[in-house]
């Protein structure tokens, strides 16, 4: 049902996150079965599933972050131990961290990415559609030695594409917390995997999170500053401040579309070429955004009001 910070006008069954989840793993299955994904990156990917499941029981009955939380960290705690020790440079060789500090870090990374994603789940295709360009783009820019990730990237963004159909505006049908928090999780996965098998370092996959990362780290960094509760329910990210000045769901998909393939693709490209700026790459790419979702009036009510009819709802 619409709340007040909501940005569609009637009552949408949400869960659709769901079909993803299980087309994913039906699909990974046939993988490892066929030796094209090895039983050990099929056990670290296997890590989503219980975020999946906490997901789709918080959108069929709200679900305590006291239970939620501990399981998305226990979640990634077992991920990080399946991958073992941090290959270094991590930070392309500007800081070293210790091992157990590292880890530490790690895990709070992936929490951070799932529950980033699911803040950016707010109108329509939007999560959808981020999955879709990242999980084509990974595809792409992954060597064909690391054929089992190309084709989980593949399978993703096939599933993705028979939800994101129904998820057009005016949307259908949501995802709910089982898509967005499991997507955000499972692409961490495949980060962390293709960075501990030095095919594909980690901040390329950070740049082709950029919009997410640099959108919902800015706001919550200044509502934090203005005493604002983290956990408190809101609509002032940039791309929500975007949508109420566009008035229009599709318009501001394309924006981001544009900005992921014109800006953050190329520096992604780049961190492949040159691994070793992977960290000043992704500062580069991830700050510039920090600074357009600033002049926004992300992480603040300037210009916000209680839901808006785009008219892609009408």
């Amino acid at each position: 049902m619409p709340v007040d910070r909501s940005a569609h006008l009637q009552a949408t069954p949400r869960g659709g996150g769901l079909a993803i989840v299980i087309g994913i793993y039906v699909f990974l299955s046939i993988l490892a079965s066929l030796n094209l994904l090895s039983l050990f990156q099929f056990s670290v990917l296997l890590c989503a599933l219980p975020v999946a499941a906490a997901g789709f029981a918080d959108d069929i009955r709200s679900l305590s972050v006291k239970i939620r939380l501990p399981l998305h960290l226990l979640s990634a705690f077992v991920a990080l131990a399946l991958l073992g020790p941090v290959p270094e440079p991590f930070f392309s060789g500007v800081v070293e961290l210790p091992f157990v500090l590292m880890s530490a870090l790690l895990m709070v990374a992936l929490v951070w990415l799932l529950n980033l994603y699911n803040f950016m789940d707010g109108i329509d295709t939007l999560a959808a559609g981020q999955c879709l360009f990242v999980s084509g783009a990974a595809a792409f820019l992954l060597p064909a030695s690391e054929i089992g990730l190309i084709w989980a990237c593949v399978g993703l963004f096939v599933a993705t594409s028979g939800f994101f159909l129904w998820n057009m505006p005016p949307a259908r049908l949501f995802m709910g917390d089982v898509g967005s928090t499991f997507l955000g999780f499972f692409l961490g996965l495949l980060g962390l995997l293709s960075h501990f098998n030095g095919s594909l370092s980690v901040w390329v996959w950070v740049l082709l999170m950029g919009v997410f990362i640099a959108d919902t780290t800015f706001t919550l960094l200044r509502r934090c500053l203005s005493g604002h509760s983290v956990t408190q329910g809101h609509s002032t990210h940039a791309y929500q401040h975007l949508a109420r000045r566009l008035n229009s769901h599709t318009r501001v998909a394309i924006v981001l579309t544009a900005v992921n393939l014109v800006w953050l693709l190329p520096l992604a490209w780049l961190a492949t070429v040159y691994p070793e700026y992977g960290v000043v790459l992704a500062i580069s790419g991830i700050v510039p955004l920090m600074l357009l979702a600033a002049m926004l009036g992300a992480g603040t009510d300037r210009g916000a009001r209680k839901g808006f009819e785009s008219k892609d709802q009408v």
